[in-house]
């Protein structure tokens, strides 16, 4: 599993921007996978978690718990109260040189399959599907990101939204990218949701690459990674 990323009170953030904490774990389960549904409808463990008994908010949660979310931790969330002090928007990073570029690593799968109880049968066919589509070993081509620091994860409640939120969020992690020696941001958006890109080039984001459906077992509509200077 991912070493923490950096201490929690390392960098300054911007102005009521917090970072997140245990109690805020169920809200980041909702934003995790809140933040995949735009332009598929489904989260990337649905179909690996089918027949587990576990839902997919439980199973976000789960990976959070006990350390094992590969593409952001409990301490890489930054988050942005509502007015009445509930969470209400959210947006994780995580350092892409890792030699596992996968959201779940075998460890990790290890920690997460215990702490749920799952018997030896249930975790079995967990991994075969979720190996099926991300392969053995976590260094596919299209699990590759063209800067070091990667955004991930990030949603805002329904009653919360163009607001301005997001940008926030990013500048948050924009400031805290700099104060660690990154020179750009990564982030991701689903092939064909332009939407979700033109609100990226909003941000100054740039497109670098595609990878189509083919990269994906046609499992998946593709991805689109972007960059953003700093």
């Amino acid at each position: 599993m991912p070493e923490p990323l950096v201490e929690p009170e390392a960098v300054d953030t911007n102005p009521g921007v917090r970072r997140a904490h245990a109690a805020d774990i169920p809200f980041l389960a909702w934003a995790m996978y809140e933040s995949m549904l735009p332009g598929v409808g489904y989260g990337i463990f649905d179909a690996a978690l089918e027949g587990s008994g576990t839902d997919p908010i439980a199973f976000h949660e789960a990976l959070l718990e006990v350390g094992a979310n590969n593409w952001g931790q409990l301490d890489s969330f930054f988050i942005i109260d509502a007015p009445d002090g509930t969470p209400g928007a959210a947006m994780a990073y995580f350092i892409s040189s890792m030699s596992d570029r996968r959201p779940l690593t075998a460890q990790g799968f290890k920690a997460v399959s215990a702490h749920l109880g799952w018997s030896p049968e249930v975790a079995r066919e967990f991994w075969r599907k979720y190996t099926s589509f991300f392969g053995l070993f976590g260094n596919a081509p299209q699990l590759e990101h063209p800067t070091d620091y990667v955004l991930e994860y990030a949603a805002v409640r329904p009653d919360l939204r163009r607001q301005g939120l997001y940008g926030r969020l990013i500048e948050a992690h924009a400031r805290q990218a700099r104060a660690l020696g990154h020179t750009a941001l990564g982030n991701t958006a689903i092939l064909g949701n332009d939407k979700v890109l033109g609100a990226m080039a909003k941000w100054g984001f740039e497109e670098h690459a595609r990878f189509g459906p083919e990269h994906y077992r046609g499992q998946f509509p593709g991805m689109i990674r972007v960059v953003k200077a700093l």
